[in-house]
């Protein structure tokens, strides 16, 4: 039986990655991207089905850890003909941080994922290649709190 209308994600089982590792992984389709006049955590907006396919897949690689607590790098490379009108890099790389962290509204609760919060990211590298198949790749890198050279 279905209580919630979605799924806020699981509560970890492992301790969170440590400082120095990094996760990479790779999704079909665009990312979810950054939409400020409606949130793509809510199941009504119409790009919701990218945001759930994002966490199934950080979720399946985290692999039971916790979040992380610390800095983290994030590359993100996207392959597809081409991008959503009017949307950029900037765009789906807001998507993609507020997809790994945790967050709540009025009609959403979801855990974190990868990390706690989006202001964790400390550094990131975003890239456009055209082909003809959608898809995106995740580098995640766990910085430690030393980090001065990016």
């Amino acid at each position: 039986m279905d209580i919630l209308p979605y799924d806020p994600g699981v509560l970890p089982t492992l301790p969170a990655p440590s400082a120095g590792e990094r996760i990479s992984f790779r999704v079909d389709g665009l990312p979810p991207y950054k939409d400020v006049s409606h949130s793509i955590r809510s199941v009504t907006h119409p790009r919701y089905r990218s945001f759930v396919a994002l966490r199934n897949a950080a979720t399946e690689i985290m692999n039971g850890r916790a979040w992380y607590f610390g800095p983290v790098k994030l590359d993100l490379t996207i392959h597809a003909p081409s991008m959503h009108p009017n949307r950029g890099l900037n765009d789906y790389l807001g998507g993609v941080m507020d997809t790994l962290d945790g967050s709540s509204g009025f009609t959403f609760t979801y855990l974190p994922i990868v990390f706690e919060d989006d202001c964790q990211v400390c550094a990131c590298a975003t890239r456009f290649v055209q082909t003809d198949n959608a898809f995106y790749a995740l580098e995640i890198q766990f910085m430690g709190n030393d980090v001065v050279d990016l």
